[in-house]
């Protein structure tokens, strides 16, 4: 039946409510006669990775360890995702002017995307589809109304990443689509990682390319974390959020990207945790290191197995990054350093010990248990259940003349901090719940690198008047210093402290050595 353009809206409406999907089946039941035929095996499971892609994805070892001779070097474009192509037959008449083909994930394609194909083709390529389900319908345009199909199903390889085919961009992919260890799944469609405009200094974002970021992907926020606005994409009618995080190529004043960039990395949560943020898209330059520590944290966050974590990282390689990313190489891109002082912290999965860094360094648990709710749905994981005490600055009681010093920056320091030095304390009474050996963390900022200061030459710690042990650590390897003359802040382990299940004091006293002093951590 061809539906005049009054009677078209109708119609379109009542099957869209009707849906009429099967889930046993990979094609729809039909809610009225066809007139198309769907040629593309809709039973055969659809591949979007390249041959060298499944090759790299299939590898049955640890990604860690990996041999640099089993991914792409970093200089090509291997990155984008392969079409699934749909074609079909119809027995159209002289005044068809073109067809329109609707596909997305929802049965009743309330989230569809439209791509247009003439009125001579019998195919279509559907790009950057969903891993999983995805559904479609296709709608011949007459010079008078419309004929459409049923909705159909397809099914996609649910083999991660969903790595998107951007015009004039590289290394783009959904952070959705993964298996958390606790049975979770996080969500397509909200969250990818790209790259910047411009990426490799000449080649930028095409028109296509725009199109589909703002059309298909439907992105209502940009997260910029490089080291200035240049790689801003600015798509039209977007948010963009720039929250600069500086590379150090002299690696000389700080110990990587996270040590530097914390402030950064905070506000990037925060700005996860707004529902009415998404769909949003986060970049660098290249999107591989700094664009990378923000992922290595979200799906650390949202309890995504160490396995999956380094094979993302990795996936980078196969964009045109200008140069092999590695892990375990000790240069001031390798990812293995942050992680192994992440892995120091207290807690049972890597996912505890990422909320307790993220906790120590100043975000609330309600921060970052919304950042999970948006992402993940099902049985959606949750953080250490222990009783930590976050300590922020305005909740110290002060002594000897500290002050409480307020900052309105948005990444040079945190929110409050205290200046410690000479004579100075600071103290705080707390209870647990649970008896238990506990660490102290404490959030620390300093411009100096000293190799030879060490942080118990600038902070005694005590607990109900006893003693601490504090880390012999030096300010260098501690993560103190600066970059682009901003002082670095990051989360050192000064000791750990046996708690009865009881009320209890801690006390952070300064000495002739200054040191900023923003959150105290008892993990």
């Amino acid at each position: 039946m061809k539906l005049n353009k009054k009677t078209c809206l109708l119609v379109l409406t009542s099957v869209l409510l009707l849906g009429g999907c099967n889930g046993e089946n990979n094609t729809s039941t039909p809610t009225k006669e066809d007139k198309f035929t769907i040629v593309t095996d809709l039973e055969e499971t659809k591949e979007i990775h390249t041959e060298l892609q499944k090759t790299y994805l299939s590898y049955e070892g640890e990604y860690k360890t990996m041999p640099q001779n089993q991914y792409p070097d970093g200089n090509k474009l291997l990155s984008d995702s392969l079409p699934v192509k749909i074609e079909w037959e119809y027995d159209a008449d002289d005044s068809l002017t073109g067809y329109d083909i609707i596909y997305g994930k929802e049965e009743d394609l309330s989230d569809g995307y439209t791509v247009k194909a003439s009125k001579s083709a019998t195919s279509v390529d559907l790009q950057n589809v969903y891993l999983g389900d995805n559904y479609f319908k296709i709608i011949a345009n007459y010079e008078d109304g419309i004929e459409e199909s049923n909705i159909y199903k397809f099914v996609v390889d649910s083999t991660n990443p969903r790595n998107l085919a951007i015009g004039g961009m590289t290394n783009c992919r959904d952070m959705g689509g993964r298996t958390t260890q606790d049975g979770a799944v996080t969500k397509q469609g909200l969250l990818y990682r790209t790259s910047g405009f411009k990426y490799d200094y000449s080649t930028q974002i095409t028109e296509e390319g725009k199109k589909e970021m703002l059309d298909h992907l439907k992105v209502k926020t940009e997260i910029n974390v490089s080291n200035d606005g240049t790689y801003n994409v600015n798509l039209q009618g977007t948010e963009v959020k720039n929250f600069y995080m500086d590379y150090d190529t002299q690696g000389s004043k700080s110990l990587h990207h996270l040590s530097r960039n914390c402030e950064s990395l905070k506000n990037y949560f925060k700005t996860l945790a707004d529902i009415n943020n998404y769909p949003i898209f986060f970049h660098c330059r290249i999107g591989t290191d700094r664009t990378g520590l923000c992922a290595i944290f979200t799906n650390g966050l949202l309890g995504i197995p160490m396995n999956e974590i380094y094979q993302d990282y990795l996936f980078s390689n196969f964009g045109n990054i200008q140069s092999k990313r590695n892990i375990g190489d000790g240069s001031q891109d390798d990812i293995s350093k942050y992680i192994a002082q992440i892995e120091a912290l207290r807690g049972d999965t890597f996912q505890h010990k990422i909320y307790n860094f993220l906790l120590s360094v100043g975000l609330t648990r309600e921060t970052l248990d919304a950042v999970i709710e948006n992402l993940t749905e099902g049985s959606a994981p949750s953080g250490d259940e222990k009783d930590q005490v976050i300590i922020t600055a305005d909740k110290f009681t002060l002594e000897g003349g500290a002050t409480v010093t307020k900052d309105t920056s948005e990444r040079n320091h945190p929110d409050n901090y205290v200046v410690m030095g000479a004579n100075k304390a600071a103290t705080y009474n707390f209870e647990i719940k649970e008896a238990r050996k506990a660490q102290i963390v404490a959030y620390l900022g300093n411009s100096d690198n000293s190799s030879a200061k060490k942080i118990s030459d600038a902070l005694k710690v005590s607990v109900d008047n006893n003693n601490v042990n504090v880390n012999t650590i030096t300010y260098k390897d501690a993560g103190m210093g600066s970059c682009s003359n901003r002082m670095n802040y990051y989360a050192v382990i000064l000791g750990e402290v046996d708690l009865t299940a009881d009320s209890h004091q801690i006390k952070v006293e300064g000495t002739a050595n200054t040191m900023n002093l923003a959150n105290i951590a008892i993990l």
